[in-house]
């Protein structure tokens, strides 16, 4: 078992039993609603449907617009603590008020930056075996939504179906000025369509 310490002073597990056993607990048998943060999404009517699954958001993704993109939430993936703290500031006041969103949700920390800071016990982390495959199969540094992704058809049984993934075709919803880091966005989309081609995912527009 690969493991970390925080600075807290606690051990915590970087294995991919382990996040599977918490996985399956979180998940309990339902679908899987894999949300991401597209401008596009706000344009649909998929709340409903989203709100029927165990809900995964991305990042800074509080929902905006119930009808488009649900309300709920059951599991956060996030690319580092501090990165999430600075671009809930950047929000505005009424995302920094709302931070409390996630706070019952199952946190999964997803990038391999800045794990040393991590000072919660009950912290899950995307474990780096998978992080480091994910990255040499993309040749670049994978999104927090196709980190996600992987680690979900990767460690659940569970049926999957993405909404708010358009690949920067949309910007991201809660950004005045768009951030395309250094991900290959066309990459991670032939992933997620080979994926649904071969019937592991739904790709929902």
């Amino acid at each position: 078992m690969r493991r970390r310490r925080s600075c807290a002073g606690v051990w915590v597990s970087d294995d991919a039993s382990a996040l599977r056993a918490d996985l399956d607990r979180v998940i309990a048998g339902r679908p899987i609603s894999l949300v991401g943060n597209a401008r596009s999404l706000l344009d649909t009517g998929h709340g409903a449907a989203i709100d029927r699954g165990c809900v995964v958001r991305l990042n800074s993704g509080i929902p905006v617009r119930r009808s488009a993109q649900g309300r709920r939430i059951d599991i956060h993936c996030f690319s580092t603590r501090p990165s999430l703290e600075y671009n809930l500031r950047r929000g505005g006041w009424r995302t920094w008020l709302r931070r409390g969103y996630f706070r019952n949700a199952f946190p999964i920390w997803m990038s391999g930056l800045d794990r040393e800071t991590c000072q919660d016990p009950a912290q899950a982390f995307y474990p780096t075996e998978l992080l480091d495959a994910l990255t040499e199969r993309l040749g670049a540094r994978p999104s927090v939504g196709a980190m996600a992704l992987d680690m979900l058809v990767r460690l659940t049984d569970a049926p999957i179906t993405l909404y708010g993934f358009d690949f920067k075709t949309s910007t991201t919803f809660y950004r005045k000025r768009e951030n395309r880091g250094p991900h290959d966005w066309e990459a991670e989309r032939r992933i997620a369509m080979a994926l649904a081609e071969e019937g592991r995912i739904a790709v929902k527009r």
